[in-house]
């Protein structure tokens, strides 16, 4: 499964302050922190620098880029953003967060047209909000992937996020997430999955408990990738323990070496 960092976001406090200050010795540690933990990819998204958002989104680019290995994930609003953004980024693999059933689709169709390498990530999200039914999400996929396909983009290219929302505030949305993944892996088998997988904890205590078991969950149902943190030691095990259950670690040497790191 891919791991995207979810770190690198101007919307969690300390990362804003940091973009704010240039703290490159933040900025650092919090990007090889995350390559160690297992992302191969980071999400960077810039947008609450506002007026600075093109600067520090080349800016955090270029971090990356000197720091570490992981391929970006270009996230943000703006357009004219992300095109200067592809610039910067070189020879790293690049996905772009997000379109939508929205006009927000059509502004950015140039762009994947014009660059037939990226991948894209697609929220089934149309005029009337994010649906509350997995059958509804998929309707709504469906819509998304003909009109990508329509403009050159294959399936093998599309991250269908499956819209992760708090437990706290629903009782059935992580059901929901879950029946999603399933539905989609049975009528979209190229079209990979993804999500926020730490959403799903907000507002409730021990948050690392329920995102380590709905991680669990998920990559049972055929999960493809997730935007989240692995470098809390809670997560990296988890994540180890997970992989050799389902068979992904051969003779289990992913998760020895996790569990021998701790007497090293």
């Amino acid at each position: 499964m891919l791991i995207i960092s979810e770190k690198l976001n101007s919307s969690i406090p300390s990362v804003l302050e940091a973009f704010q200050a240039n703290d490159d010795a933040f900025l650092t540690a919090l990007i090889q922190a995350q390559q160690q933990a297992g992302a191969t990819y980071i999400d960077i998204n810039t947008a609450l620098m506002q007026e600075q958002e093109l600067q520090t989104m080349l800016y955090a680019i270029d971090l990356v880029k000197k720091h570490s290995t992981m391929d970006i994930m270009i996230d943000s609003p703006n357009v004219t953003v992300i095109m200067e953004a592809l610039k910067a980024v070189g020879d790293r693999n690049v996905i772009i967060n997000s379109v939508t059933l929205t006009d927000r689709i059509q502004e950015l169709l140039p762009v994947l047209r014009e660059n037939p390498s990226l991948c894209v990530v697609g929220l089934p999200i149309g005029e009337s909000g994010i649906p509350k039914t997995a059958e509804e999400r998929v309707k709504n996929a469906g819509q998304l992937i003909e009109t990508l396909k329509e403009n050159g983009i294959g399936e093998d290219r599309i991250y269908l996020d499956v819209l992760v929302e708090a437990l706290a505030v629903g009782d059935e949305n992580g059901k929901v997430v879950l029946e999603t993944i399933r539905l989609m892996k049975e009528k979209y088998p190229a079209v990979k999955t993804t999500g926020g997988f730490s959403n799903i904890s907000f507002g409730l205590p021990k948050r690392m408990i329920l995102n380590t078991a709905f991680l669990a969950m998920a990559m049972c149902q055929g999960l493809d990738s997730a935007i989240m943190d692995p470098a809390p030691d809670g997560m990296k095990k988890s994540y180890r323990a997970i992989n050799a259950l389902l068979g992904k670690d051969e003779y289990c040497m992913d998760y020895i070496d996790e569990i021998r790191g701790d007497s090293m």
